[in-house]
């Protein structure tokens, strides 16, 4: 039977077995006095991983945290990080990820990665008798055991973290596995704010008609382009294109059809290019093109087989009409070794402005044709 008993003049019954009544202070109390006990080393590690998680801006620094920080942090020897990619948003938007080779991988299908973990994913330790050593860090020898640290976003796995180590490197108790579950977290929030932030800084800098790079991402990479030139003291050529008598194809076929043509004109340029040349739409109907390692030479030729490309490409616009335009384009270089300079800002927009200016001599010759323009002294 349960003793009767009053307090704060309510009635309550206390039954026979159970705990104690603990009141709100006491409960308090056992809060603020409660300890556990976890390896210092662990934990102070963690703690500045978790630093240097929050000091990166860029989702490729997130990268090299996870895959040269973190290993060399802990003591392991290896990282291996997984994301879930499919529909390849990801690869469009991670620029030098190639760094890393296979310790960066992009997967499409994410099965593979879910039969990394149970129903419900949660921090796993693993050992060289386990299958799935088979399926992680397959490059790497001489790994005795590994964590799987599931990276989740919400109810949704959207990545795996793998780390490699030799037999004990780790202390494995409960309290560590805790801190392990919250450093996958601190991971994933990371991972999640920084490819959110990646996608946001990539639309800003596409054309959202041909898909393309724009002004923004053109003058972006033009700096970029340059200073690699320098550093590789090898040439670097711009190309500047202009559809020809666009306002009057838009004035007669319409707004409709004008910007398939753009579309499909950028398309077919793209699709000629080297993988390191860039391509972007600076306005209505101008394009750019960067040409890194290209002297005036072989940038005029490239120049020369895209004017010819475009001016026989037939342009089925699915309603019965075949469209065809042509190209102007005016061509810049510059070589280093001829034209020493230090401001590479000031020097990516001579570029653009000279290029821009061998552009209108193409255009005066009556279209569809490229002139060249060079560099006179540089005062940079």
């Amino acid at each position: 039977m349960g003793n009767d008993n009053r307090h704060n003049g309510l009635r309550q019954e206390e039954i026979e077995g159970a705990p104690p009544v603990v009141t709100g202070a006491e409960f308090h109390q056992q809060r603020l006095t409660e300890t556990v006990t976890v390896n210092r080393h662990l934990y102070q590690q963690t703690r500045q991983l978790e630093q240097l998680l929050l000091q990166q801006g860029e989702l490729l620094g997130l990268f090299e945290t996870l895959l040269v920080s973190l290993p060399r942090h802990f003591g392991f020897r290896v990282a291996e990080l997984w994301l879930h990619d499919p529909e390849d948003a990801l690869d469009e938007i991670i620029v030098g990820g190639e760094r890393y080779g296979s310790y960066l991988q992009l997967h499409r299908d994410g099965f593979d990665m879910q039969e990394l973990y149970p129903v419900d994913p949660v921090f796993q330790c693993i050992d060289a008798t386990d299958s799935r050593m088979f399926e992680i860090l397959k490059s790497e020898r001489g790994i005795d055991q590994a964590l799987l640290l599931p990276l989740m976003h919400k109810t949704h796995l959207f990545g795996s973290l793998h780390i490699g180590m030799q037999e004990n490197a780790l202390p494995t108790g409960e309290e560590e596995s805790t801190l392990l579950e919250h450093l996958a977290a601190m991971v994933s929030l990371a991972l999640v704010q920084g490819i959110e932030r990646q996608q946001m800084q990539h639309l800003a800098m596409l054309d959202p008609l041909t898909r393309i790079g724009n002004l923004r991402s053109f003058l972006h990479e033009m700096i970029r382009e340059v200073s690699r030139a320098r550093r590789e003291d090898g040439p670097f050529t711009v190309l500047m294109l202009e559809v020809d008598e666009y306002d009057e194809l838009h004035e007669s076929y319409g707004e409709v059809r004008g910007h398939f043509v753009l579309k499909k004109v950028a398309e077919r340029i793209s699709s000629r290019l080297r993988a390191t040349d860039t391509l972007a739409r600076l306005s209505r109907s101008r394009f750019a093109v960067l040409l890194p390692g290209a002297n005036e030479s072989l940038g005029e030729d490239i120049a020369e087989r895209m004017r010819v490309d475009i001016e026989d490409f037939a342009i089925d616009d699915g309603h019965g009409a075949v469209l065809q335009v042509t190209l102007s384009i005016g061509l810049a270089t510059w070589e280093p070794q001829q034209f020493p300079a230090v401001d590479m800002a000031q020097l990516a927009r001579q570029m653009e402005s000279v290029s821009t200016r061998a552009l209108a001599d193409a255009s005066a010759q009556g279209g569809n044709c490229t002139a060249v323009s060079r560099l006179a002294t540089l005062l940079v």
